[in-house]
C-alpha cells in the first residue's frame, strides 16, 4: 500500500509526542506500546497498553489537531505506519480496522473524560478548602475586631 510502511522501535523509544503534530496513525503489527499524559513529568498518567492489531495515533490523522498523548515502545515493537493519504485505502482494505480504529477513539475518549472529571474534582475540592479557610479567616477577623472592641470598652 502507498505511503503505509513498516517501522520497529525499541523499548522506551517515543512514537508520538503529546503536543506533537502528526499526519499519521498506527497499527502494532508485534510487540506492545504504552500510551500516557504527561509522560516524563511528575503527574505522569498511563493511560493503556496496547498490543498487536491495535491502532493508535487516529486523532491525528482525524483532526490535525496536536496528540493528546505520548506513546513509548513497551520492549520492541513493529507498526505499520498509516498516513492521511493512505488511510482510506487502508480501511477500503482493511475494514474490520475501521471499527478498532473506533473503538479505540471512544476508549480516549472515555480515558480522557474520566480523567477531566478527576481534575474537575481536585479543582472543586481545593476551591472547598479555599473557601473554609477564607471563612476561618473572617472568623479570627471579627473575633479580633469583637475582642479588640471589648478591650477598649466599646
Amino acid at each position: 500500500m502507498e505511503n503505509a510502511s513498516m517501522l520497529e522501535f525499541h523499548a522506551d523509544d517515543i512514537i508520538l509526542k503529546e503536543g506533537g503534530t502528526y499526519e499519521e496513525m498506527y497499527k502494532i503489527i508485534s510487540g506492545s506500546v504504552a500510551v500516557y499524559i504527561r509522560y516524563g513529568e511528575k503527574e505522569e498518567h498511563l493511560i493503556g497498553i496496547y498490543s498487536k492489531s491495535k491502532c493508535f495515533g487516529e486523532t491525528n490523522v482525524f483532526s490535525s489537531q496536536p496528540s493528546i498523548y505520548t506513546v513509548v515502545a513497551y520492549g520492541d515493537v513493529c507498526l505499520m505506519r498509516i498516513t492521511k493519504d493512505s488511510l482510506e485505502e487502508f480501511i477500503r482494505r482493511n475494514p474490520r480496522n475501521a471499527i478498532d480504529i473506533m473503538q479505540n477513539m471512544v476508549h480516549t475518549n472515555m480515558l480522557m473524560q474520566k480523567n477531566i472529571d478527576l481534575l474537575l474534582d481536585d479543582i472543586y475540592e481545593k476551591r472547598d478548602i479555599n473557601k473554609r479557610r477564607t471563612e476561618e479567616m473572617k472568623d479570627k477577623i471579627r473575633q479580633y475586631r469583637m475582642n479588640g472592641f471589648n478591650l477598649l470598652g466599646v
